[in-house]
């Protein structure tokens, strides 16, 4: 998978580091878990589990991740990876899948970030978005296949042909949930031809 959770450290020489020849894509976002308390029609109150972020928005956060219960974590800062879908829409799905956690310590995001590494599935320029697809890499846990809609700028679409192999990164816009890229580089995938 992309490491999303640190950027690579610059190369000797000012040369741009190597990337790793998998598929992944991953959704990161450093928040402080809180309770969100929801009063249903019945009067029963529910407890959702959240990870507010510093401009207000938030992600869901399971009640238990690997056994332990999110409860405990309740004020503390995290850095949160996500492994992000897009409906037919091209929007983000409204529930993620919850990667990895841990404690932030000094790291700060003012928004969600997304890393994603694919091959181009499309590219629609009238609307300003491309699929990517990612495909699952030998020993991964990914077991099918799932095309991301990114958006992006005409001036980054116009560098894609279809089947490239391409990095993307960009930021995660909660509000109109759309996965936007603000660099796309081409890469070499571990099923492309020698």
């Amino acid at each position: 998978m992309v490491r999303a959770e640190a950027v690579e450290p610059p190369v000797p020489g000012g040369q741009e580091p190597k990337r790793p020849p998998y598929y992944g894509a991953a959704v990161v976002a450093v928040g402080q878990v809180v309770v969100r308390e929801v009063r249903a029609e019945s009067g029963e109150l529910y407890a959702f589990h959240r990870l507010r972020l510093p401009d207000g928005t938030s992600f869901p956060l399971p009640r238990v991740h690997r056994g332990r219960p999110l409860s405990e974590l309740i004020g503390e800062r995290l850095l949160v990876q996500y492994w992000p879908r897009t409906d037919e829409g091209g929007l983000l799905a409204k529930t993620l899948r919850l990667g990895k956690l841990r404690p932030a310590g000094e790291e700060a995001l003012e928004r969600p970030r997304f890393r994603a590494q694919g091959r181009v599935a499309f590219v629609d320029r009238e609307e300003g978005r491309f699929g990517l697809l990612v495909r699952p890499n030998p020993g991964g846990r990914l077991k099918e296949p799932f095309t991301l809609t990114l958006w992006a700028p005409l001036s980054l679409l116009e560098g894609l042909s279809l089947g490239s192999g391409v990095y993307a990164e960009g930021e995660v816009r909660l509000k109109t949930r759309r996965l936007v890229v603000r660099r796309v580089e081409p890469v070499r995938l571990w099923d492309d031809p020698a």
